[in-house]
């Protein structure tokens, strides 16, 4: 370092101009403040610093024809590396294009050094080609601004240094954000000699030999007391944290790891019931299959925002104390259920000192990193007293999860929420991961989820921390929530975090900075880039808006979808950057697992539509909802002053038995495969009974068909196994809001491959069981699955609800007198058997015995008849 130090020395006394000085000394301190990152833009009057920047040894310099493009990537750096860029400029509407970004990065708190060159002052205000007002051109959105006079060597140089330490100074120091300084060039702007005077540079010896900045700005930190009581304002957040039953840690936007390391720490030591948003780092969770287990250590409620959409949810959630950790958040619900818990303690911890608070209910602001915040909290004891508390949120969380993403999956076709669903399976412990604005950042916080990893060296990494989980790191443009700019940000981040990013942005937002696909192209020490585009040719939000359904289709498409046919394939193309369209669940996941090795950029694009995304969503939060008022119901069924400090199993099984039966068949079943030479059919099976502890009885049926790999012999032997190993099995109170959470209870607590136990002996375990919860629970079977599908008051409670199968031979006429026959003997449900075939090659057919069906059972002027509970097409 001496010697680039030496070698600065010599090219100062030999530059050929004072313009050329002083752009020298602007970059050689900005290189001894550890700011080495130049985002240079082309231009006559910057000409001078280019040079200095381009040329300096330690530099590296990107370029983009366009200032707003470049400022975002700048911004993206900085949001990657924490440490300032450098955007040069030339005068004029160029440092105008600037604004976007600097408003985002002085919202966001991201450090930036600006410097735009300015014709001299005696070219202002006289008509000058390209000359504006450029003091204090940014305003407020800027920590600190200054002119510099236009370069001379009757101005000591040693004012450019101080000047550039102060603004570099005020640029990271809290509040983080952007700075400017203004720099006048007289001409020559180019290396033509002009003489100037040695003398200039006086008091600079010392500097010149050495490595380090001109003015060393020293910030003595007034950091937390270590120990508790020390600071009287922080012992009284001790003492509420400690105090409270109902606490929630509220995990907003976190930008290090070091700090979501800490966040994951203080959620482990509180032992609060844990949510986070997008941004935190700990949406994204990467887990270890090996050991589910270790997760229970933090209970993580990562679908509270669609729990919220129940209204029965909403009147029973409440906390007492909530400490949020880092600014903003993205679910609107979450937030609107924040200000409903009003009047609470709300602490919230950041460590810039501006006020967000935008519903105005913080009681205790603490303004300090989050490393300080859990250090002074990791050295006190906190007591975990409600357990029954974080168990009615984990039972919720589960099920509402559970729900989103069987709906996901079940949907065959790829759609905007499967995308923000699966993206974690894309992102390894060297990845990160940017989303962009809009519906994107809101389906990624809502559906995504956390996703099991097999690599060693994370699983090494997790169990020698005692931590339950990686955290991935994922950023964003939140300061203003535009969606100018994103492309170029996130390739920015890709450079400042030196990971392989992800970027996930929505078609508008890539048309807003197409010329981002420029900066891609240069490869500037970074590694690799998937950009994840989903199209749906239009602003997809406004779809999801009150106010949609009451708006004109044509002015929703021209004022608010702004629909396009834009390519986005030709966009790629013109810019040598690879595009791979994709238009299903599988190509989506080829696509992102062959891309993650290659080291070439690409742009995937998935294609969506603006109509079809918004049912879904529609789809999702009406089922979401519904998940959630069954999993409240089922908890609010548990006995009065039930314990659960033995963990969330509060039933027991005490024993279980099984009976055989054999019932005469007036006809052969139809899953017979055998010849029928006899008049007798029967139909055999078990009758199985599951005695919990506390005297409740379930009762299920297993009979194996024979069509299947199975007979009474083999199922005989499989039900004394189960007779010996279900003793004393716990069950745990969620099971019936599961639904296919069977599978791991069976894996978990018998030791049994699901797929090792006979269809039979399943069906009528699982029944069993779910029969023994509703009677402990004083219910039925079927309202405690589906609660809020059921009315009591349609069959009476002693009435046995009976299926009848119709095969479709014969007419429509003839198939619907049979029906009603059925009805008349009692019968409330109906199945009709129709081959798939034939519905495809004579639809209008079927759908006339269908009508004649309707017709039969519709009430007639002579009195009505008796109403199908029913009817099932299979």
């Amino acid at each position: 370092m001496l010697d680039d130090a030496n070698e600065t020395s010599y090219s100062l006394q030999d530059q050929a101009n004072i313009n050329a000085v002083w752009a020298s000394l602007i970059v050689e301190e900005c290189s001894r403040l550890g700011i080495v990152y130049f985002c240079v833009a082309p231009g006559s009057r910057s000409s001078p610093l280019a040079i200095a920047a381009s040329t300096h040894p330690l530099t590296t310099c990107i370029s983009c024809f366009d200032e707003r493009s470049l400022a975002f990537h700048a911004v993206g750096y900085s949001k990657g590396s924490h440490k300032p860029a450098v955007i040069i400029t030339s005068s004029g509407t160029a440092v105008s294009n600037l604004l976007p970004a600097v408003v985002e990065a002085s919202q966001d708190f991201v450090p930036l050094l600006l410097l735009t060159a300015d014709r001299p002052p005696e070219l202002l205000d006289a008509g000058a080609n390209q000359a504006i007002n450029q003091v204090n051109h940014f305003g407020s959105f800027v920590r600190f601004t200054f002119s510099l006079p236009a370069p001379t060597d009757n101005i000591p140089a040693r004012m450019v240094l101080t000047t550039i330490d102060s603004a570099v100074h005020w640029a990271t120091s809290l509040p983080f954000g952007p700075v400017h300084i203004n720099c006048p060039f007289r001409e020559p702007l180019d290396d033509s000699s002009d003489n100037w005077m040695l003398s200039c540079l006086k008091g600079l010896n010392i500097w010149m030999s050495g490595a380090e900045p001109f003015t060393k700005y020293i910030q003595l930190q007034n950091y937390l007391a270590c120990k508790a009581g020390a600071c009287v304002p922080m012992a009284e957040v001790l003492e509420i944290i400690k105090g409270t039953d109902t606490g929630l840690l509220l995990l907003g936007a976190i930008h290090t790891e070091d700090e979501i390391w800490a966040a994951l720490l203080l959620a482990k030591h509180l032992n609060w019931p844990v949510v986070a948003d997008i941004l935190s780092g700990l949406r994204l969770r990467k887990l270890l299959p090996s050991l589910p287990e270790i997760e229970e250590n933090v209970l993580f409620v990562d679908h509270l925002d669609h729990a919220l959409l129940s209204e029965g949810v909403r009147g029973w959630i409440h906390f007492d104390v909530i400490v949020q950790i880092g600014s903003r958040i993205t679910s609107k619900r979450v937030s609107q259920m924040v200000e409903d818990c009003f009047p609470c303690t709300y602490i919230l911890v950041d460590n810039h000192p501006c006020r967000h608070d935008p519903s105005h209910f913080v009681t205790h602001r603490v303004q300090c990193s989050i490393r300080q915040f859990v250090d002074s909290l990791m050295q006190s004891q906190f007591s975990h007293r409600s357990n029954k508390w974080c168990f009615y949120l984990r039972v919720l969380n589960t099920m509402v999860a559970w729900d989103i993403s069987f709906q996901i999956n079940a949907e065959y076709s790829i759609t905007e929420p499967h995308v923000a669903h699966v993206i974690t399976g894309a992102l390894s412990a060297e990845s990160a991961l940017f989303v962009g604005n809009s519906m994107i950042i809101r389906d990624a916080d809502m559906y995504g989820r956390s996703c099991k990893t097999h690599a060693q060296s994370i699983a090494h990494m997790m169990l020698d921390s005692e931590l339950p989980c990686l955290s991935i790191r994922v950023a964003g443009n939140r300061g203003a929530s535009g969606i100018d700019g994103l492309l170029s940000t996130a390739i920015g981040f890709a450079v400042g975090c030196n990971k392989q990013v992800l970027c996930l942005v929505g078609d508008v937002s890539m048309l807003h900075d197409t010329n981002g696909l420029a900066i891609l192209t240069q490869r500037v020490s970074r590694k690799p880039m998937r950009i994840l585009v989903i199209n749906n040719h239009g602003g997809a939000i406004f779809s999801l808006l009150p106010f949609a359904d009451k708006t004109d289709p044509q002015i929703l498409d021209r004022y608010f979808y702004t629909s396009h046919t834009i390519s986005i394939q030709k966009l790629c193309e013109a810019h040598s950057v690879r595009h791979l369209p994709v238009k299903t669940k599988v190509e989506l996941q080829e696509a992102l697992l062959k891309f993650e090795h290659e080291k070439t950029d690409c742009v995937i694009e998935v294609e969506s539509c603006i109509g079809a995304n918004s049912t879904f969503h529609s789809t999702l939060r009406k089922s979401a909802q519904q998940a959630a008022d069954h999993a409240l119901s089922i908890l609010s069924r548990l006995p009065v002053g039930v314990s659960i400090s033995d963990g969330l199993f509060l039933y027991k099984i005490h024993k279980m038995n099984f009976s055989l039966y054999r019932i005469q068949l007036c006809a052969p079943p139809t899953s017979s495969s055998a010849d029928h030479h006899h008049n007798e059919f029967h139909r055999e099976g078990y009758i199985l009974s599951v005695y919990l502890e506390d005297g409740s009885v379930g009762y299920g049926e297993v009979a194996p068909l024979e069509i299947h790999k199975e007979n009474l012999v083999d199922v005989e032997e499989q039900l004394l196994f189960l007779l010996h190993i279900i003793k004393g099995i716990k069950i745990d109170v969620s099971l019936p809001t599961l639904k296919g959470s069977f599978t791991s209870w069976i894996w978990s607590n018998l030791g049994i491959m699901e797929c090792s136990i006979f269809p039979s002996v399943r069906c009528g375990l699982e029944m069993a069981i779910l029969n023994a919860i509703a009677v402990s629970q004083g219910s039925s079977f079927i309202s405690m699955l589906q609660p809020q599908m059921i009315n009591e008051e349609i069959y009476e409670k002693s009435s046995v609800k009976i299926c009848a199968l119709v095969d479709s031979n014969g007419t429509p006429n003839e198939v619907a007198y049979i029906a009603s026959s059925l009805v008349e003997e009692g019968f409330t449900a109906i199945k009709l058997k129709i081959p798939f075939k034939m519905l495809q090659l004579y639809a209008k057919y079927e759908m006339r015995s269908v009508h004649v069906l309707n017709s039969v059972w519709m009430p007639t002027e002579n009195g009505p008849m008796k109403k199908l509970s029913s009817l099932v097409f299979v």
